[in-house]
């Protein structure tokens, strides 16, 4: 028998009726209390019928019987049927929506990569970008004096510290600035009165080496002068 919910509400019409007929019988029996339910049903009470009745109420029940379980066994699996198909929908609905999510995240993904392509510089661009960056500040620490004697001093450092202390001393301000580092460029010259060609100076900021550059101008200018 294939499932339908006409037929289940026939089957509980003809049910109800078949028991509203046993409490009928049972009531009208003779010294029968009174059964308003098939919870009240007992023994005694169904005693009190005489053998024909009982046995036509029993006979009218027991042919709905069968049609009855064979009803409840076709629910059982049409509701089966109903719950598997329903899990495999919702299987679908759930692998669709990780298979959109997937690809939005991937587009996502290529917008984000792109983007930032486009706007970032590349590793070996920061890198020479950094390098461009610490050789401009090295340079601007550097200076360099010219026409040392040759045999003035065995040390390039004192001769700078004497040209910065001179240079200092002349415009006045605060202790003169560190040397970082000092050393002779070019070959050493036969002893013959010329000087080495220059001596680099490195101190320790950009903007000591500027103030040293400026006051030596501001020497130079002075001594013309005189």
């Amino acid at each position: 028998m294939e499932f339908n919910v006409t037929d289940l509400h026939t089957k509980e019409r003809d049910l109800r009726s078949s028991v509203g007929e046993i409490l009928n019988a049972v009531n009208s029996a003779k010294n029968a209390s009174n059964t308003s339910s098939v919870e009240e049903l007992n023994h005694s009470a169904l005693m009190k019928l005489n053998k024909d009745t009982l046995a036509n109420l029993v006979e009218k029940l027991a042919k709905l019987l069968p049609s009855n379980i064979e009803l409840c066994k076709s629910a059982a699996g049409t509701l089966d049927n109903v719950k598997t198909e329903l899990i495999e929908v919702q299987r679908e609905q759930l692998k669709s929506v990780q298979n959109t999510v997937q690809t939005e995240m991937r587009s996502w993904s290529d917008v984000v990569k792109k983007n930032c392509e486009s706007i970032a510089p590349s590793l070996k661009k920061m890198k020479k970008v950094v390098e461009s960056a610490v050789k401009d500040d090295a340079r601007s620490r550097n200076f360099i004096i010219h026409g040392v004697p040759e045999g003035y001093s065995e040390t390039p450092a004192d001769v700078a510290n004497e040209l910065i202390l001179e240079i200092w001393q002349y415009d006045g301000g605060d202790d003169s600035p560190a040397i970082i580092a000092a050393n002779t460029i070019g070959a050493k010259k036969l002893d013959n009165g010329r000087s080495r060609p220059i001596i680099k100076v490195t101190l320790k900021c950009s903007e000591s080496t500027r103030m040293v550059l400026e006051r030596a101008l501001k020497l130079k200018k002075s001594a013309a002068k005189a």
